[in-house]
């Protein structure tokens, strides 16, 4: 949309926000006082599901509920470290050399139709084999793209064998949601895949109701013959503007939620709520504006380069995010092997008139897409004004999440051969595997927006799979992000912190991310 209809929206914002809050008071549960297990935990989620089904899912909530009701081998532990142990559903797992993993299931535990509550089968050794196997076809095959295959030595026991030697298998796959074992014998009567919402349970928590665009709940399982879950019902409450979020925070009517970083800012200055822990988690994640290099108009890399040197970040930064989220300079965050500390390109706009002078591309207008919520429009309206600056007239259109995650999507439709620029973000696995995986040739179509291919960028990434020195590691994934620099499809934005609040009264169980959850673990104090 064009300038004043966003001035209109920055004035409205405050305003839709407080409506947009009164309304989903009509749907939430009201405050409870217990401290007790029975006292319902009300969570903030940003979107509706898609799909559960962990080879087609956005990823994100739906990991959530894989870990809360479904199966895996290993779970991640508690702390601000990165480390796994045995989940309950084995009673032996470990990796006994660089490409063999062993496993045993404990007998007895059984799969249960989410309708009628009857046992559909028992955890076996076939679970495991057909969930993890099916994933090498899936959207997220590159999550297991070291897996050769699972050899099933028993009714409960097997061994995974790789192909090659990858270290943080069970960061990036085994313990993370595509490494959820799903009930085989459901899911091949469905088809072999789902939409929506998985229809059986296993661990201790099952869906209790699913209302689509307004909240879905979990109840603990009776089945479950494991560690208990510490509070008995769970509902997520769909608020996809995180200020809407706020509000109904501070109101009373959400215990758990996310935060904007300019909230982040003032809670850090002036104080949160009453009643209230703040958190700060440093994050996995990558935000970034993208570019189509297949579109008509975006073809010319001179055009794409001009791009990038017309945007000002360090505006962005303090315009979006308060000055709390710092400077990117590629995609893997701080604290992971590969983390670049600066660029090859600047903030240079003389340097980007000359370049759209060059390509012939005076007068150029251009379209830009953007979920929906505070931060990014104010990114995209600084982008609008850079742009506009070299002489780019720049549409910013605003959308939902649900449209916004299907343009790229060749198997959403055509959207995506229409699309230009775009303001996102992605969050993952602490290895740059999985930064990085997002961007081989066979995302395209996928999650490879930008559309571009590169052989040595393919050949870097599997390289990187099998590579044990940090040194090599590390050349290699500086070296992919020189690639992925170079094609201008590409303006760095930032690896913002994240920031959540809860009430004083509940502990929760929060991954180092600030976004992965157990929620089986969370208990009211």
């Amino acid at each position: 949309m064009k300038q004043p209809e966003l001035n209109r929206r920055t004035l409205m914002g405050t305003t839709a926000a407080m409506s947009a809050a009164a309304m989903v008071q009509s749907w939430m549960a009201p405050a409870q006082a217990s401290t007790t297990p029975d006292r319902v935990l009300r969570m903030r989620t940003n979107r509706t599901i898609v799909s559960t089904d962990p080879g087609y899912m956005v990823g994100g909530m739906e990991t959530v509920l894989q870990y809360a009701c479904l199966a895996q081998l290993a779970t991640l532990n508690e702390g601000p470290d990165w480390s796994w142990s045995p989940s309950e559903f084995v009673s032996h797992v470990e990796q006994v050399d660089a490409q063999t993993i062993v496993f045993e299931l404990k007998t007895g535990i059984q799969w249960h139709d989410g309708t009628t509550h009857e046992v559909i089968s028992e955890l076996d050794a076939e679970d495991v084999k057909f969930s993890l196997e099916r994933i090498k076809e899936s959207e997220w095959k590159d999550k297991a793209a070291a897996l050769d295959h699972v050899e099933v030595t028993g009714s409960h026991s097997g061994i995974i064998h790789l192909n090659q030697p990858f270290a943080p298998v069970w960061y990036t796959w085994l313990a993370s949601g595509t490494g959820t074992i799903l009930c085989r014998k459901a899911v091949e009567a469905s088809g072999g895949k789902y939409d929506g919402m998985f229809n059986f349970y296993i661990g201790p928590f099952r869906i209790k109701e699913w209302s689509p665009k307004q909240f879905y709940e979990l109840e603990a399982n009776p089945f479950w013959t494991g560690t208990p879950a510490g509070i008995n019902t769970v509902r997520f409450i769909i608020i996809e503007d995180e200020k809407t979020a706020e509000i109904a925070y501070e109101a009373g009517d959400v215990d758990f939620t996310h935060i904007s970083t300019d909230t982040l800012a003032r809670y850090q200055s002036d104080g949160a709520p009453d009643n209230t822990v703040l958190k700060v988690y440093p994050g996995l994640l990558w935000t970034w504006m993208g570019i189509n290099t297949d579109h008509p108009k975006l073809q010319d890399i001179r055009i794409r380069k001009a791009i990038q040197r017309a945007i000002d970040v360090d505006t962005i930064l303090e315009a979006a995010y308060a000055g709390v989220a710092p400077k990117s300079h590629g995609i893997v965050p701080p604290g992971v092997l590969g983390h670049r500390t600066t660029s090859n390109y600047s903030y240079a706009p003389d340097e980007a008139r000359a370049l759209i002078a060059e390509a012939g591309a005076e007068g150029l207008q251009l379209e830009l897409k953007t979920i929906n919520r505070t931060d990014r429009m104010a990114a995209a309206t600084v982008i609008q004004a850079n742009l506009a600056d070299v002489g780019i007239e720049l549409d910013v259109i605003p959308l939902d999440p649900g449209p916004f995650w299907n343009l790229g999507l060749e198997s959403s439709g055509d959207d995506w051969k229409d699309l230009q620029l775009w303001i996102m973000r992605y969050g993952d696995a602490p290895d740059p595997s999985q930064m990085s995986q997002w961007y081989v040739e066979a995302q395209v179509g996928v999650w490879n927006w930008e559309r571009w291919k590169d052989p040595e960028f393919d050949a870097l990434f599997l390289e990187g799979l099998g590579e044990t020195d940090e040194v090599r590691r590390e050349e290699i994934y500086l070296r992919m992000q020189d690639i992925m620099e170079d094609t201008g499809a590409y303006v760095w934005i930032t690896h913002e912190p994240v920031g959540i609040i809860h009430r004083e009264e509940l502990s929760p169980s929060i991954r180092p991310n600030g976004w992965q959850f157990y929620m089986q673990r969370f208990s009211w104090t």
